[in-house]
């Protein structure tokens, strides 16, 4: 018996578990898209009403995380994290007005002046 190894407590988590969010900011989230102001900002800004229940199912989903340390809802939140990143990045993939660099500028190194007046 002294010979186990004690087993660390997030050897069985996904290795994605830094995609999720505090609980808090899940009900935040929630609690944001059902106001007035945001469904006024979804109709001009996006042509209509955004569904708010995704923040509703992933806060119970964290929560079930928290409290009963449940896999499944994690993955699940994993899994929608990853598609909103996947969504915000492919926005800025998308974005044609700005270039994207290649290598750094040649003068990247060079100090800042020291002559500018403030």
């Amino acid at each position: 018996m002294a010979d186990k190894q004690p087993q660390s407590i997030t050897s069985d988590l996904p290795s994605d578990i830094w995609l999720i969010r505090t609980c808090e900011i899940y009900k935040d989230e929630y609690n944001d898209c059902k106001t007035f102001l945001s469904k006024l900002y979804q109709h001009y800004i996006d042509g209509g009403k955004q569904d708010c229940s995704q923040w509703l199912t992933d806060y119970n989903n964290c929560m079930l995380f928290r409290n009963k340390k449940d896999k499944e809802a994690a993955e699940a939140l994993i899994e929608v994290e990853r598609q909103r990143r996947k969504a915000r990045l492919q926005s800025a993939k998308n974005n044609d007005i700005w270039e994207y660099r290649t290598k750094p500028p040649t003068e990247w190194f060079k100090p800042l002046s020291t002559d500018q007046k403030t």
